[in-house]
């Protein structure tokens, strides 16, 4: 019977877990966590899923503890990769030990490749998928087919965000993951493909307005750092000029970066009163209640626009989604287009439709038609529907 390890019982591991066993991929999931408190809500919360032939169980897992996390993995069909960045390598290193498929959400870090472990997941026989959530993920997923679409590609930008449906001053943003991670968007150096070569550009340039359908109207996007494996494998894709940015409404970029060039976001201890603070500790305590105020109704966007030539001919392929929050379900549209293309490429390889092993980045696995085509019917089963039109040029 297939079984999925979903490590992480915070805001996306939930969500992972529920659609793996509403839709039946799995017949039993494992959610562990560091936290008992987190475990016990996240089965509380995944009890109504249940169903005949189908179980739920918590684990409190320390992911340091590499025995005790390998033995779990033993255990498991798919490993599905809902924890903090910070522990990629640990997790990753893990699975190919215990020989299991992962799917990861983020599948990057700061001096992590997760190409280095290509020949040994190969070894394994298993197969790493990095960074199957929003962005990265299916902004992965849909470079790599419009790209599958054209002789030659030539230019993309992948725009996507978490927005709250009715924003509230002064930011007009409301955080749906982790304040560090929200931070991080701000200050990491984005990763871009510049004249057909990859180039580091700051954080917050590339400023530009762009619009959504109503009822989210216009909108600015900016450099972020959620290319993934694209900022390495989109020159083989054919890319001249490649970047991912990230959406929000107009104004918040020019907010944050005053905050940034004062140093809020500085990781450097200053001392206050005789105390040592790190500000950007400090900021994200003062924001994090603030970015937390209203409603928990929120709207993903995401924009992928795919230039290129087929049969010498130019045009552009534009793939659109706008995902709102589910109030009958009580889950956040980022916990579902996170979550759900998580599961979703999970029951994929379960069910032996992902051939690829080692690490085999979405842009490259999702290039295949087919493959592309089930993904995109099963977010639409969910109501997570992705439109497509091409412009000729």
């Amino acid at each position: 019977m297939p079984k999925v390890l979903v490590l992480g019982a915070g805001l996306m591991g939930p969500a992972i877990a529920g659609d793996l066993l509403r839709f039946g991929i799995a017949d039993n999931v494992v959610i562990a966590d560091l936290d008992s408190a987190r475990v016990a809500e996240a089965v509380r919360y995944l009890d109504p899923f249940r169903r005949a032939g189908r179980g739920i169980e918590g684990r409190v897992l320390d992911l340091r503890d590499r025995k005790a996390l390998v033995e779990e993995m033993r255990r498991a069909d798919v490993v599905a990769g809902a924890y903090p960045v910070a522990a990629v390598r640990e997790v990753t290193e893990a699975c190919v030990e215990a020989g299991t498929h992962l799917c990861d959400l983020t599948g990057s870090a700061a001096g992590f490749d997760v190409f280095d472990y290509h020949d040994a997941a190969l070894k394994a026989g298993i197969t790493i998928l990095p960074g199957c959530g929003v962005a990265p993920g299916l902004t992965n997923v849909l470079a790599g087919q419009g790209a599958s679409r054209f002789d030659r590609a030539d230019e993309g930008v992948l725009y996507v965000g978490g927005l709250p449906v009715r924003p509230l001053p002064p930011l007009n943003y409301r955080i749906v993951f982790s304040m560090d991670t929200v931070i991080d968007e701000y200050v990491a150096p984005a990763l871009i493909v510049r004249n057909g070569a990859m180039a580091e550009v700051p954080a917050l340039d590339g400023l530009e307005e762009l619009v959504f359908p109503e009822p989210v109207g216009r909108c600015e996007a900016f450099y972020t750092y959620g290319l993934g494996t694209l900022a390495q494998t989109g020159v083989g894709l054919g890319f001249r000029e490649l970047g991912e940015k990230t959406v929000r409404y107009p104004g918040h970029r020019d907010q944050v970066l005053l905050m940034r060039d004062c140093g809020l976001f500085s990781q450097a201890p200053v001392e206050v009163d005789g105390a040592m603070v790190v500000p950007r500790r400090l900021t994200g305590k003062v924001l994090t209640p603030i970015l937390q105020r209203g409603d928990e109704a929120d709207v993903t966007v995401l924009r992928a626009v795919v230039k290129g030539e087929k049969g010498g001919r130019q045009g552009t392929w534009v793939f659109e989604m706008v995902d709102f929050y589910d109030a009958e379900a009580k889950a956040t549209s980022m916990a579902r287009t996170t979550g759900y293309t998580c599961s979703i490429i999970a029951g994929m390889l379960l069910r032996g439709r992902i051939k690829a092993r080692g690490a085999a980045p979405l842009e490259h696995v999702f290039a295949d038609g087919a493959l592309y085509g089930e993904l995109r019917d099963e977010l639409a089963r969910r109501n997570i529907v992705v439109r497509e039109r091409y412009q000729e040029k």
